[in-house]
C-alpha cells in the first residue's frame, strides 16, 4: 500500500475507534485502504462501488441505496471526481454520518468541508450534524 494511503488508514482507525460501521465508496479495483481498516478495526467496513465486484456492494452515489449507508459513523472516498462531491455531503448528511473526502491534489477543495492535515497527508472532513 502507497504510504499515503496508510496515512489516511491510520487516520480513520485512530479517529474513529468506536465506530460500528465505515463506509468506503466508489472502491474501483483498489481494495488497500478498505483491506487495511478492515484489518485492525472492530467496525463492520462496506465497500460500495458503481460496478459492483469481488466483496464490494453496487451502489450509484447519485441515486443511493440509503439502506447501505445507514448506520455509518464514516463514509469516506478517496480521490473521487468532483462532480461527486455534493452528492456525497447530502448523503453523509441523509444518514447521519460524518464524511472524508481524499481528493487529488489537483481537484478543488469540496465546500463546507474542514481542511485536515495528519502526518503531511491532506483530506477533508465534515462532521455529521448533532
Amino acid at each position: 500500500m502507497h504510504p499515503k494511503f496508510k496515512i489516511l488508514a491510520e487516520f480513520i482507525r485512530k479517529e474513529y475507534p468506536s465506530a460500528s460501521r465505515v463506509v468506503e465508496v466508489g472502491v474501483g479495483s483498489r481494495t488497500d485502504v478498505l483491506e487495511e481498516i478492515k484489518r485492525h478495526m472492530k467496525a463492520e467496513v462496506v465497500g460500495v462501488d458503481i460496478a459492483g465486484g469481488k466483496g464490494l456492494v453496487k451502489d450509484d452515489v447519485l441515486s443511493p441505496s440509503f439502506e447501505v449507508y445507514r448506520s455509518a459513523d464514516l463514509i469516506y472516498a478517496i480521490r473521487p471526481p468532483p462532480e461527486l462531491y455534493p452528492a456525497l455531503i447530502e448523503l453523509s448528511e441523509r444518514v447521519g454520518a460524518d464524511l472524508l473526502i481524499r481528493p487529488l491534489s489537483t481537484d478543488p477543495a469540496p465546500g463546507g468541508m474542514r481542511l485536515v492535515n495528519y502526518r503531511g497527508e491532506f483530506f477533508y472532513i465534515k462532521k455529521r450534524s448533532p
